[in-house]
């Protein structure tokens, strides 16, 4: 097993762990970047800014957008501490060359749905794609890139982390990195999901981790769904439509040609999936189940300023005037996660987390371009704390470790392959854009008796016993909301619920090596009362 020393190890090759791994570096620190997969960030097509080019353009007003979408449960400090952050690292991505698009020697803005104000900064490709290529091109001299690798452990040592074991090409080579700092940037878990947007490597390891090591998790609740993911034709199955694009014409159409929503300005992501939902619901959704995504009314020239759209009307050999395509939601992102301060520290020391498998910062809702926002600027912060936290501290302890092929999902057997299929189907089943009692009920049912069947086999401390755990950290605290809240709804608690419900659902991994649920009120209310009440146990 090949063996690395260094300051900073940090978990994820997309946008937040290469502005972690850029500013560690930047801060003196020696950095090990184990990049499985460039995730979601590929697929970035922008990312909402302040730059205090307009008073609508502080940090200030990007603060209340995504604290009203957050219904108020966001972590007030971190998001402030977000806001203040993405102006300077728009400018030092800008000042790398990212491809911006400019109009008139400024930065050029769209409007993303939900948002107030034209806040995102955007290329004609994908930002995402062609930042990593900059920022890996800035990393590589000096910084130790391990491609293709996954981090599936990590050391612990008298309450602190202290490096972690890599897996390459499923298993087959093996890296032991010594580390007195972890920066966890490894994803979300839509691969537990039966549909998702999410590439592989997804699965929700990243909070497994958090959880073993002592660790909280935080909003698991809260599952973002993208509304407009195409369905029909086959030739664009899968493809994800930009939800920007309502603001210059492109209209939500049901079965019978009607416009059920008014998408001028575009509202946020989740009134969108709820009012597609209804619709097929109510029978007047298409033969697939969707509704259509037309742009007959968008201008030509706006429609192929959008890289998806391009490749959409390519795909079907049409132009944008004759193009109409059935879209649904799908899985997206996850807003819960690991439970940080505003720097991206997590309560176990040297441990830290950015991007989407960090919680806190979007409450119970992400806004579009908001999940580049929370990764570029949070990423950048949990780099410059985890160098700060390993400088002078040298290795005080290293753990001898031996390949653990249990903990990767390539050797799973088929009892196993069996069970993964279950979990997603009580998620699908249970957690999705509309969720109710019974489904909720027999999802955490459905995943106890999972979870149950694995420690019976001796199995928890594996991939699928790792999986288990997140999914039922997603359905323990989706059961506990007897409330709805952004993307959290109930149909049998169809209101939010202040009174009761204006805090957070946070879990520890309890004795039997599942998770438990404990309601904490948020900073802004003065009491709580009720079955809510701050401290209980949901």
């Amino acid at each position: 097993m090949e063996e690395l020393e260094a300051d900073v190890l940090v978990a994820g090759s997309g946008m937040a762990g290469l502005m972690a791994a850029a500013r560690a570096q930047e801060a003196g620190a020696r950095v090990v970047l184990v990049g499985g997969t460039a995730g979601a960030s590929l697929r970035m097509a922008g990312f909402a800014t302040a730059l205090g080019d307009a008073p609508e353009d502080q940090p200030e007003a990007l603060f209340n957008d995504m604290f009203l979408a957050g219904g108020f449960v966001n972590n007030p400090v971190l998001l402030a501490a977000i806001v203040e952050r993405i102006g300077p690292e728009t400018r030092f991505l800008q000042g790398l060359s990212v491809p911006f698009r400019m109009v008139d020697g400024k930065l050029a803005r769209r409007q993303a749905a939900g948002v107030s104000w034209p806040r995102a900064v955007y290329s004609m490709d994908m930002v995402g794609a062609e930042a990593r290529k900059l920022l890996l091109g800035r990393l590589k001299p000096s910084a130790k890139f391990v491609a293709g690798g996954f981090l599936v452990d990590l050391d612990v040592h008298d309450g602190a982390v202290c490096g972690g074991l890599v897996a390459l090409q499923d298993g087959a080579a093996w890296v032991h990195v010594a580390a007195p700092a972890v920066v966890l940037a490894s994803g979300g878990a839509g691969w537990l999901f039966q549909r998702t947007t999410n590439f592989p490597g997804t699965e929700g390891t990243g909070y497994a981790l958090a959880l073993e090591a002592g660790a909280e998790l935080v909003d698991m609740e809260f599952v973002s769904f993208e509304p407009t993911v195409a369905v029909a034709p086959a030739a664009v199955a899968g493809m994800e439509l930009p939800t920007m694009a309502f603001s210059e014409g492109v209209r939500l159409l049901n079965a019978r040609g009607e416009e059920f929503l008014r998408t001028q300005p575009p509202p946020s992501k989740d009134v969108m999936s709820r009012a597609i939902l209804r619709e097929v619901r109510e029978g007047r959704g298409t033969r697939s189940g969707a509704v259509y995504y037309d742009l007959s009314e968008m201008a030509p020239d706006d429609a192929l300023s959008y890289s998806q759209i391009r490749r959409a009307l390519k795909a079907l050999n049409v132009d944008s005037r004759s193009a109409r395509i059935e879209v649904q939601p799908t899985q997206h992102y996850l807003m819960g996660g690991i439970a940080t301060d505003a720097g991206g520290a997590t309560a176990v020391a040297g441990l830290y987390a950015a991007g989407e498998v960090a919680g806190g910062a979007h409450g119970a809702h992400r806004l579009a371009t908001c999940g580049g926002t929370d990764a570029i600027a949070l990423g950048a912060m949990a780099g410059e704390q985890a160098a700060h936290h390993a400088r002078g501290k040298g290795l005080s302890w290293r753990a001898p470790r031996a390949a653990s092929p249990e903990l990767l999902l390539a050797t799973m057997e088929s009892q196993d392959i069996a069970r993964l299929a279950r979990i997603r189907l009580a998620l699908e089943g249970g957690c999705g854009a509309v969720r109710e009692a019974a489904g909720l009920q027999a999802a955490v049912a459905q995943l106890v008796a999972i979870h149950a069947e694995i420690r019976a086999d001796g199995g928890l401390r594996s991939w699928i016993g790792r999986a288990v755990v997140v999914a039922l950290a997603i359905a323990r605290s989706a059961a506990a909301r007897q409330e709805s809240r952004g993307d959290h709804f109930r149909i049998d608690h169809p209101h939010r619920d202040d009174r009761r419900w204006l805090g957070n659902l946070r879990l520890r991994a309890d004795a039997d090596a599942a998770v438990r649920a404990t309601y904490q009120g948020a900073g802004i209310t003065a009491r709580s009362t009720g079955a809510g009440a701050t401290g209980s146990e949901a």
